[in-house]
């Protein structure tokens, strides 16, 4: 691992319309030096569980009442990975598949999702780059036709309006509280579901940095992928690529983030867009969701782990889409299951599909 850095001031920052006018008025702009942080470890001073009630409190203030979601009926249909002969060559040993779906609901404002968590009941809770909140029923390991959607509302309780405020990314649920990652305006908030459900606030944790590698982060290559460690640190990867590969930032406290001197395993060509860090029996593993586009060979993804030597290519023939969101269940026994998810764009051409991969864990 490189060598840690220190935690320095943050610095401002800066938005990118008012990037353009200082280069309307002075020329080429100067791109405002990105904050750096160390990356955490066990024992760290600041983690989301020494957090948890001053935030809770900020997104469910007192007297705020719990507002029940709507309620969403969604159809699963069962779904196959894809031919027997083509299937057999993508699963590594110790991975095997365990259930697809295609995902439908009775409302028009299901779509969109961009990452997974598991809830406290274990039933799958997912963000959409609306500014959404979907839950998704399971019982026995599969969808059981029950769902629940509600949108998100900014700190002054009303709702986040347009891609600019809840392009929500990335998503992992701690002691309750549903912590999620946007794009366009960079940052990491949480929001109370257990209290207050529809009603839950945003709540602030850290904005993010807005440059790397001396360059303006694109606005929609921001913050897709989001973590949380077993021991509480919050991490979160850009979905932008310098060298061949995403940078992975940390949170040091509130309002303190910044990149940390760790990168993305990325395979070559493919973009980060997800990532979960569980503890699996003694062993504490992540899981690596990549994704890369193009018109003559379509969406094609790779699930990887240990730091990825172990790999899952999803390309044509198999059930591909637009995989980003993923989370990790631990089964027992050093097994994990493996859930991922597209994003259809609310696009007729597109689907929404669940995957579950069953993946044995070892300690080296």
């Amino acid at each position: 691992m490189p060598a840690k850095t220190e935690v320095p001031m943050l610095h401002r920052s800066f938005h990118f319309a008012s990037l353009l006018l200082l280069a309307t008025c002075t020329g080429t702009p100067s791109v405002p030096e990105a904050p750096q942080v160390a990356m955490p470890e066990a024992g760290a001073t600041w983690t989301l569980d020494t957090a948890t009630a001053g935030l809770a409190e900020a997104s469910c203030p007192a007297g705020t009442g719990y507002t029940p979601p709507v309620q969403l009926a969604l159809s699963a249909a069962p779904i196959e990975l894809g031919p027997a002969d083509k299937v057999a060559g993508r699963l590594p040993e110790g991975a095997s598949f365990a259930g697809g779906w295609e995902l439908t609901a009775d409302n028009a404002s299901f779509g969109g999702l961009s990452d997974l968590a598991l809830d406290k009941d274990g039933n799958l809770l997912a963000v959409v780059d609306g500014g959404a909140f979907v839950w998704i029923g399971l019982e026995d390991g599969a969808p059981d036709g029950t769902g629940k959607l509600t949108y998100m509302l900014g700190a002054d309780g009303n709702l986040l309006q347009g891609k600019s405020s809840g392009d929500a990314e990335g998503l992992v649920v701690r002691n309750g509280l549903a912590i999620v990652s946007f794009e366009r305006t960079h940052r990491i908030s949480a929001f109370d579901l257990d209290a207050c459900g529809a009603a839950a606030r945003e709540a602030s944790i850290s904005l993010l940095p807005d440059t790397y590698a001396g360059r303006i982060v694109d606005e929609n290559r921001g913050a897709e992928a989001l973590a949380v460690t077993p021991d509480g640190n919050l991490l979160f990867g850009y979905e932008t690529v310098e060298n061949g590969h995403s940078p992975i930032g940390a949170v040091a406290g509130l309002q303190q983030s910044g990149w940390t001197n760790e990168v993305a395993p990325n395979p070559a060509g493919y973009a980060f867009v997800g990532f979960d860090t569980a503890r699996i029996g003694e062993t504490d593993e992540t899981f690596w969701l990549f994704r890369s586009y193009d018109p003559i060979r379509g969406n094609r993804n790779v699930l990887s782990w240990q730091g990825g030597e172990k790999e899952i290519v999803l390309t044509r023939p198999l059930a591909v889409d637009n995989y980003e969101g993923i989370t990790v269940q631990d089964l027992g026994n050093g097994m994990a299951r493996v859930w991922i998810v597209s994003d259809d764009n609310f696009n007729p051409q597109q689907r929404t599909l669940l995957l579950a991969f069953d993946i044995a864990v070892t300690s080296e």
